[in-house]
């Protein structure tokens, strides 16, 4: 079967992603995982045809395998830093197989 995380996931990060430190709500010690950045990510409805812009977010994109086995997803209301920028997770979307995609709301 294809690995989806590993050859498709890994290698976008590998290409896109830096260094986030993630911060727990809980009383869970921060850590370090890899996400894909974006500051003004545009959703696109593509209904009839049409390509309708409905949202600019920021929104980080991760990888489920990197989270640690004591905190293997992300939850709302946890927050992140990007290059020295605080972010709260506002909302957790689904995205391809093996990520999310977490949107943010600036601190």
């Amino acid at each position: 079967m294809f690995d989806f995380d590993k050859f498709v996931n890994k290698a976008a990060m590998d290409i896109f992603g830096q260094e986030v430190k993630y911060r727990p709500k809980k009383n869970v010690a921060a850590f370090t995982i890899c996400g894909d950045f974006h500051e003004s990510y545009m959703d696109i409805n593509l209904v009839n045809a049409g390509a309708d812009i409905s949202a600019a977010k920021i929104v980080l994109f991760v990888r489920l395998s990197d989270f640690p086995a004591h905190y293997p997803e992300p939850l709302a209301g946890d927050y992140v830093s990007v290059s020295d920028l605080g972010y709260q997770i506002v909302n957790i979307e689904p995205h391809i197989p093996g990520s999310k995609k977490l949107v943010l709301h600036e601190e």
